[in-house]
């Protein structure tokens, strides 16, 4: 019965902004527009239309400018100008009609799944041409795809892959160490053939390195036009959770340049943001409709000093130091940009063929250093087949970066600096006591300063639960911290080989 009263609503409200639009009796516009552009809502709530004049299949959101000026057109046919507040009323009429058919589908940006296996990828051009990549095949598609890629006014058209690739030509663009730049080629390939799905864990790229290492020119001239070439480039850091979350609903990868220090609230929406999550806030001029923003994005962070002091998002992030570039090697920006545009479509064609080849071996990837980003583990397992290196050789690499990483981050805190000391300092093999025990062994080797700063755990209680979310970052650097219960709390401190 509520379903029926609904339905009737909305027609009354069809029907009156038809009225409205025509000035004289129901026209068949806007009736027929449903029907006409294929009107649907994706897998996030927004409502599309189904657009079919190029040679694939695209879509644009209701209420955008692209699809505002079909609609006008499609008026004009019926005799009708519309003005602003018509065209306000029949948006809403098209949305309200999407949420009642009920019909869901998958709206992608920039990368999709393929229900067959391997990935999709939108250029961006006017053609809406798409490369289709799987498992040891890359191919152009310029017609019959029905995969679905909505675009934003920021973005922009990647260049085609040649016949042939050279991923070797990328080398004298990216001023890093050998076994780093390994590294760095297994996060670009991963990073674009995963689609911003649930199972989609990113890997945050973190970037260090002196001033004029080419930090922001390897994130603009490589990163960006390899994976999500955009008119917007390498941006500052948000300044809050709402900004970061638009930002990352409209992009696959999103860059940010000196990046000096963050709040903890920021690093945990960028865990979130790499591994998937939602932002949720009230909706504008209501009591309680809820507002939801889904944050999912690859994220580069670059910056000139280490700035991951949190240990969880430590465990999220790939970091790579570039190497310095001496006068002799510099070049300018124009004479870069124009080797790099000439080299460009050979090395595009090369990644692809080494996604293409390595989602040809990940069925048989040996994984024998696994890591929290497990799925990145595997991909540079199955990329050690690919390349001929023996099982284990880009896993070792990137487990020692983790491990640095972890370090680097613990140094930051104070109270995980006091931890280590005190474990390396027992003659025993472990440290055995109670909260308030601990509390005071490490007030003793303290500062004044240490214990004023606001990092400092004021008491026992807030000892423990600072400590506990150092536990895994701890155990990368042979340090085991256990919490267990009996008569009394007790917390043990042990330094592996001891």
């Amino acid at each position: 019965m509520e379903n029926e009263i609904t339905d009737s609503i909305v027609v009354e409200q069809a029907t009156e902004i038809t009225e409205k639009v025509s000035n004289t009796k129901p026209h068949t516009f806007p009736f027929n527009l449903p029907k006409i552009l294929n009107i649907f809502v994706g897998q996030n709530g927004v409502a599309y239309a189904m657009i079919s004049t190029a040679g694939n299949l695209y879509v644009l959101a209701i209420g955008s400018r692209q699809l505002n000026n079909i609609i006008r057109e499609h008026a004009l046919k019926a005799g009708l100008i519309l003005r602003k507040k018509d065209l306000y009323d029949v948006n809403e009429y098209l949305m309200a009609e999407a949420e009642i058919s009920g019909v869901i589908k998958n709206v992608y940006y920039r990368v999709a799944n393929l229900p067959d296996g391997g990935i999709e990828v939108d250029v961006g051009d006017m053609a809406h041409t798409r490369v289709r990549i799987q498992a040891g095949h890359v191919e152009i598609i310029t017609n019959g795809s029905e995969t679905l890629f909505f675009r934003t006014k920021a973005t922009g058209e990647m260049v085609l892959p040649a016949e042939t690739g050279d991923l070797n030509l990328l080398k004298k663009y990216v001023n890093l160490h050998p076994a780093a730049y390994m590294l760095f080629i297994a996060w670009l390939s991963y990073t674009l053939a995963h689609p911003k799905v649930k199972t989609s864990k990113y890997v945050i790229l973190v970037l260090t390195g002196n001033q004029g290492a080419g930090k922001s020119s390897l994130c603009n001239n490589v990163i960006l036009k390899l994976i999500d070439p955009n008119n917007v480039g390498v941006q500052i850091m948000p300044g809050n959770p709402k900004d970061l979350a638009i930002a990352a609903q409209n992009n696959h990868v999103l860059c940010y340049d000196n990046v000096r220090e963050f709040k903890s609230q920021m690093s945990d929406l960028l865990c979130i943001a790499a591994t998937g999550g939602a932002l949720t806030s009230r909706q504008l001029f209501t009591d309680s409709d809820q507002q939801v923003l889904f944050m999912h994005v690859a994220l580069v962070l670059n910056g000139i000093h280490s700035f991951i002091e949190q240990p969880d998002l430590a465990q999220r992030c790939l970091t790579l130091e570039m190497l310095p570039i001496s006068n002799f090697e510099r070049k300018s920006e124009l004479a870069l940009t124009e080797a790099l545009n000439h080299d460009l479509p050979f090395i595009v064609r090369g990644l692809y063929d080494l996604i293409a080849n390595i989602l040809t071996q990940l069925p048989n990837a040996v994984i024998t250093n696994p890591e929290r980003m497990i799925d990145f583990v595997q991909w540079l397992a199955a990329m050690e087949i690919v390349m001929n290196a023996p099982a284990g050789t880009f896993q070792g690499v990137y487990s020692d970066s983790l491990q640095q990483g972890q370090l680097e981050s613990l140094l930051e805190s104070s109270l995980a600096v006091a931890v280590m000391d005190l474990a390396k300092a027992q003659s025993d093999s472990q440290w055995v006591g109670t909260p308030a025990e601990l509390f005071s062994e490490l007030n003793l080797h303290a500062s004044k300063e240490t214990k004023r700063s606001r990092e400092w755990p004021a008491n026992p209680i807030a000892l423990s639960k600072r400590l506990r979310p150092m536990q895994a970052s701890l155990m990368t650097q042979g340090i085991t911290l256990q919490f267990s219960r009996g008569k009394q709390r007790t917390i043990t401190i042990k330094l592996e080989g001891n």
